[in-house]
């Protein structure tokens, strides 16, 4: 399967094929990792990586009534 390079502002696109998307499992919006071996380029999802902020924020949304219990103590 061939794709054609297309240039947006100062970067150059490809584009993924719907199938192929659904094969990597892949989401709008996810990480796609680009692995290199000489002349060979792997795609793939890439892992995802740890986000303090947002873990604390869902660790924050999880247990706000408890917190606030405890500040009424």
């Amino acid at each position: 399967m061939n794709v054609i390079l297309r240039k947006t502002g100062n970067s150059t696109v490809i584009t993924i094929p719907s199938n192929i998307k659904e094969m990597l499992g892949a989401e709008i919006g996810e990480e796609i990792e680009f692995v290199t071996s000489g002349n060979t380029v792997i795609i793939r999802k890439a892992e995802p990586r740890f986000n303090f902020d947002k873990e604390l924020e869902n660790a924050m949304t999880q247990y706000d009534e408890l917190l606030k219990e405890l500040v009424d103590k």
